[in-house]
């Protein structure tokens, strides 16, 4: 059973934009206590000012460098891969504590992880201005995902989808990508049933 939920639309990547509470939930909240001087002037580099209050939405190519050098400076001698696994959890763990992702995440628990996942389109699409995700069940705890874009983070997508399941109850969540083409990404979703 295929479920085509896209948004119907297409935002080149020189226009795509992060809403500012994914932004709040890693700085203001993920990161807090981790952010060093040396943190904090690199992200300023790529055009993030901690310091000052934060704007509606960042473009996602800055957001993106930003990703990278908090993955590097925050976890440095681990892999780039763990690191980024590291940056998603603290990501939705901070994004929880915002006013936003505390609502979102108490709709989340009650969900399940099962109608977590299938509203999990509706709740991408909500932190950006470009996103479009199509979903195929595979399975009562298995669904493929394709979304409109890559992210060149290895592991962070995963982690963060990863996390958002167990934020929904779901167990052991596996999440892995199946294939990068053409400005699209696609990952398997599994988890078992507590």
């Amino acid at each position: 059973m295929a479920a085509d939920v896209t948004a119907g639309k297409h935002v080149p990547l020189e226009h795509r934009l992060v809403y500012v509470q994914v932004v709040e939930g890693l700085i203001q909240h993920g990161l807090q206590g981790r952010i060093s001087p040396r943190l904090k002037t690199r992200l300023s580099q790529v055009g993030l000012d901690v310091d000052r209050p934060l704007l509606p939405a960042y473009s996602v190519l800055m957001w993106q460098q930003c990703l990278r050098v908090i993955a590097e400076e925050t976890w440095p001698g681990m892999s780039l891969e763990e690191s980024f696994r590291r940056l998603a959890a603290a990501h939705v763990e901070g994004y929880g504590r915002t006013l936003i992702g505390r609502a979102v995440y108490g709709v989340m628990r009650l969900l399940g992880p099962r109608r977590l996942v299938q509203r999990m389109p509706q709740t991408l699409r909500g932190t950006d201005n470009y996103t479009e995700v199509e979903l195929v069940e595979k399975g009562p705890t298995t669904y493929e995902m394709r979304m409109n874009s890559v992210l060149d983070c290895p592991g962070y997508s995963e982690s963060l989808f990863e996390h958002m399941i167990r934020v929904g109850g779901g167990e052991s969540p596996q999440v892995t990508t199946l294939s990068v083409e053409d400005g699209h990404t696609t990952y398997l979703l599994t988890w078992t049933e507590r």
